[in-house]
């Protein structure tokens, strides 16, 4: 089982989980991001050899997290799918599978990024620009807000040294107003945590980091 820890978000008690998810046990809610899906045919469409297995094992990993934690409510934060064509190049098999995930909870709700505008999708899939929850606001970009917001989009990374070793990984990222969660697609790549675009989000309030290194959360300071 993959490691976690617990942070004080807006008051509230969350927990980072180092398969890349959120755990807000007060309301038995799971947060993940940025799954991209079928991104590798979306590519494979202009010439990448890349096996089109992203989607699978996705899918496999947060039918492993749900099956962990059995949440009441699976919050999907934006880029879902990487291309508004990306429904339809589903395996059918897949298709069901997914939608058997989203069965599987009360309540399965879908933000939308910028990867998800357009899409063309069944019917059952239902997308919202925001979802708020006892005052915390998951949105896939962050807004200017007075609610502490959760959000995707960035895909955050870093590198660092870690007893003399050089690491890099995903990470969490959060401050005072903020909390970004990494991509959980299986083939994303991120945006260093030391870029301007986070740095200037940050604002005075710096980002602490939480550095995933293969099940292993670790907390920088």
């Amino acid at each position: 089982m993959a490691s976690t820890t617990e942070v004080d978000f807006g008051g509230r008690r969350m927990v980072l989980d180092a398969d890349l998810a959120l755990w807000w046990p007060a309301q038995r809610l799971l947060a993940v991001s940025d799954l991209h899906f079928e991104k590798s045919t979306f590519l494979a469409q202009f010439g990448s050899p890349i096996a089109p297995y992203d989607t699978l094992d996705t899918l496999t990993r947060l039918e492993g997290l749900i099956a962990r934690y059995r949440p009441h409510s699976l919050v999907l934060l934006g880029d879902s799918f990487h291309d508004k064509g990306a429904w339809h190049r589903l395996e059918a098999t897949t298709r069901i599978q997914l939608l058997d995930l989203c069965t599987s909870v009360d309540s399965c709700l879908w933000i939308e990024g910028n990867h998800d505008v357009g899409l063309i999708r069944d019917d059952s899939l239902t997308f919202v620009d925001d979802h708020v929850v006892d005052g915390i606001a998951f949105r896939h970009e962050p807004v200017e807000s007075d609610l502490p917001q959760i959000v995707g989009h960035f895909h955050p990374k870093l590198t660092t040294r870690v007893r003399g070793h050089r690491v890099s990984g995903k990470c969490f990222a959060v401050n005072g107003s903020l909390l970004i969660l990494p991509a959980f697609g299986s083939f994303t790549g991120g945006l260093d945590i030391h870029h301007q675009v986070l740095t200037d989000i940050a604002g005075e309030d710096a980002f602490g980091r939480y550095l995933v290194i293969g099940r292993t959360i670790l907390r920088l300071r």
